[in-house]
Parts: C-alpha cells; sequence; structure tokens
C-alpha cells in the first residue's frame, strides 16, 4: 500500500510539472500563426460536399480564435443540412505551428466519432494558402485515406477550403469539400 502511495505521490508531481517550451521556440510559434490570423473571427460557413451523386450542402458557423497563449488556434464547428436545423455537426480543430518540424499541425476532433485526424501543413506567402496533407489509416475500417486540403487566405473576409482524397484503392483523387466561410457580421 505505501508503494501504491509513493507512486501515485510521484506522478502527481510529474503530472503538475510546468512543462513549457522555450522562449525561441514559442516566438517562432506566434509569428507562424501570425501568417494565418485572417482565419481569426466569426465566420459564416456554407459546406459543399461533392460525391457519386451530386453535391450536398450544409451551413454552419466557425468561431476561430487564439488559445493557450497565443499557441494555438482553436477553430469551433457548427454545421447542418438547411433542411434540418435541429441535427447539428461539431467538430474542434486546433492548429499549431512545431518550430522543431518547421510545419503547422492540425487535429480535428468530432463530436459523435472518436477518430481524431493529424495533418502536417505549410503556409504558402506567395500564393497566401494554408497547405496540409495527412495519411489516415482505416479511415473507412478497411482502406488507408490519403487527404490534402487547401486554404485561400487571399480575401479576408471571403475565405475558401477545399479537401482533396484518395483511398489506397483509388488511382485518382477527388474533392471531397468546399467550405467559403465568409466573415459574419
Amino acid at each position: 500500500m505505501k508503494d501504491k502511495a509513493l507512486t501515485l505521490a510521484a506522478l502527481i508531481f510529474v503530472i503538475c510539472l510546468p512543462l513549457t517550451g522555450d522562449e525561441a521556440e514559442y516566438a517562432k510559434i506566434r509569428t507562424a500563426l501570425r501568417q494565418l490570423a485572417p482565419l481569426v473571427g466569426s465566420w459564416d460557413t456554407v459546406w459543399s460536399f461533392y460525391d457519386k451523386d451530386g453535391v450536398t450542402k450544409e451551413v454552419g458557423r466557425t468561431q476561430v480564435s487564439y488559445v493557450l497563449d497565443e499557441t494555438y488556434l482553436e477553430l469551433v464547428v457548427d454545421r447542418h443540412n438547411p433542411a434540418k436545423p435541429a441535427r447539428t455537426k461539431k467538430m474542434i480543430t486546433f492548429i499549431t505551428y512545431n518550430p522543431r518540424t518547421e510545419k503547422y499541425d492540425s487535429t480535428y476532433f468530432y463530436s459523435r466519432w472518436a477518430l481524431r485526424v493529424t495533418e502536417t501543413g505549410d503556409f504558402d506567402d506567395e500564393d497566401q494558402e494554408f497547405r496540409t496533407r495527412a495519411l489516415i489509416p482505416l479511415e473507412d475500417g478497411k482502406r488507408d485515406e490519403n487527404v490534402r486540403t487547401i486554404t485561400s487566405l487571399k480575401d479576408p473576409n471571403r475565405l475558401v477550403h477545399n479537401h482533396y482524397s484518395r483511398y489506397s484503392d483509388e488511382q485518382t483523387e477527388r474533392r471531397d469539400l468546399e467550405i467559403v466561410m465568409t466573415r459574419a457580421k
């Protein structure tokens, strides 16, 4: 019993230790996240899902803000089919910059689904585009999925996000989704 108490005390001590990054790394994170500053704010969104049967539209609201001492951007998403506004789908995304890999990391968390997706990407300053890529193992329970996104930040009042994917048994990439984000008034 005494050993368990000591182990628990040691675990609590380790958990409570402050986890802080190097100040130079923190400065790099903040500088990189400023490139994505056009994302910050409240957005009205139109989601266009493309599949073999056509296009399905959803609408919603996305709130983007800096969190954790400006170490992350948090995107809180709420969307629904206009014909069924009570049946909402929610998602939270966290974006940060990893100064060690010199890449952005975006991690998505979904309501009603335990899958967590992390993409890695870059910001193209010339084109004003945030681009990410990921491999999602067994995304549909059977196949791996390669995904990539391009988010255009050219117009600070109207952002366009495109999502492309290809399953491991497919030869051709397809556009699955376009989200048009218009700054809410």
